[in-house]
């Protein structure tokens, strides 16, 4: 782990925590409405639902008062809005036979049966059209950001894409970052020009194409997890990563209280995550001091609190997609009380969920298929990253 001296502007962020999706929408809209020069959206998934349609009306009204609007919508998502959801993507209406083939690929291997028949949008079209609205959708970025920038002063991100799911239904974080250096410090790390610095009060954890060091999130966010003494709470959407499987079980067989919340069925990769939870009570012993719960619902949040004094919450999942092949971005900091809103708000989720036990049941074929799936498309999906990042 690297270290440097703390900011003091660093000292002065804020951080309220949004672990609704109700709430969170709320937030972003009223973010949206307020913004007075600029807003810089990065979105992996954007379905054309009345949650898409309030995003959408949002910006075009910004865009009316003047407002600058800049989206990064990445064209990989758009499979997963094909599948997913209400099967309708907001600015992917055209699909192509690569798309197609691709998207009945991920339909076979996940056996979740889409649409590709799209309807037109008027308002995808307005924002399309406006001269205050530039979208880069038709490119394959990998890009797995969920990252609000607004007035280049405050910054929203967490794990929340743009759509009914996430809203209504998800569990779920986004955290609102506001102070001297939330913006500025993102686009230096954005930048390339600074390192990430866990001694920092607050730092971004990315991992991006153009980065000097690719590997930097999974090394830093590895060390941060063995780093801990006390206690490891976590809520991850998908897991897999053998690195990340590893540090858990390391954890518990020092003496760590760990617990982990995911889902009982995740929307995909279902199997393979409930084998990961079986894989780590058999290899500890399921001891006292491991606690992993079964949530009913998706459980969509990426969040990581150590020892109650540091927090991680943003994009990343413990997957190979996440540490080695998406973009993704996340917040971490130092801040208590930050620390202990993300850790109430799991222990809220958990009151919603079952203790896991051996022997956990997932269907062994299917979590060996989606286990090989994961490696394929990170080993495609990086070399596909590196292509469009250097215009190949």
């Amino acid at each position: 782990m690297s270290a440097g001296l703390a900011s003091p502007l660093a000292a002065e962020t804020s951080f309220h925590l949004l672990s609704n999706g109700e709430d969170a929408f709320a937030r972003l809209l009223a973010r949206i409405d307020g913004a007075r020069r600029g807003i810089v959206i990065r979105a992996f998934n954007w379905r054309d639902d009345e949650t898409g349609e309030l995003v959408g009306r949002a910006l075009l009204r910004a865009a009316e008062r003047g407002v600058r609007i800049e989206i990064h919508k990445d064209r990989v998502g758009m499979h997963y809005e094909y599948f997913e959801g209400n099967r309708q993507s907001f600015f992917h209406k055209k699909v192509g036979l690569k798309a197609r083939l691709s998207t009945w690929f991920l339909m076979a291997s996940y056996a979740k049966w889409g649409s590709l028949r799209q309807k037109e949008s008027e308002l995808a079209d307005a924002l399309l059209r406006h001269p205050n609205v530039s979208i880069a959708h038709e490119h394959d970025r990998y890009d797995h950001s969920k990252l609000y920038v607004f007035d280049d002063e405050l910054v929203i991100l967490g794990g929340m894409g743009i759509g009914d799911d996430f809203r209504l239904h998800n569990v779920d974080f986004m955290v609102e970052i506001a102070g001297p250096e939330a913006a500025s410090r993102l686009a230096e790390r954005h930048g390339g020009r600074a390192a990430f610095d866990p001694e920092r009060s607050f730092d971004y954890l990315l991992r991006t194409h153009d980065c000097v060091d690719p590997g930097e999130l999974a090394r830093e966010r590895l060390a941060l997890i063995a780093s801990t003494r006390k206690s490891l709470t976590i809520e991850m959407a998908y897991l897999g990563d053998p690195t990340c499987t590893d540090a858990i079980v390391a954890a518990v067989k020092r003496g760590v209280a760990v617990t982990m919340l995911t889902a009982a069925r995740a929307n995909i990769i279902g199997d393979l995550n409930l084998w990961t939870c079986d894989s780590i009570l058999r290899r500890t012993g399921s001891p006292a001091n491991l606690r992993i719960f079964l949530h009913p619902r998706m459980v969509h949040g990426k969040a990581i609190v150590g020892d109650g004094a540091w927090v991680d919450v943003g994009s990343t999942n413990f997957t190979a997609l996440s540490h080695h092949a998406y973009e993704e971005v996340d917040v971490f900091s130092r801040d208590a009380e930050l620390a202990r809103a993300v850790e109430a708000a799991i222990q809220r989720d958990i009151a919603d969920a079952q203790p896991a036990r051996l022997p956990v049941k997932y269907r062994r074929i299917h979590a060996a298929i989606e286990k090989a799936m994961s490696r394929h498309q990170s080993r495609i999906r990086r070399r596909g990253a590196t292509s469009a990042n250097t215009g190949t």
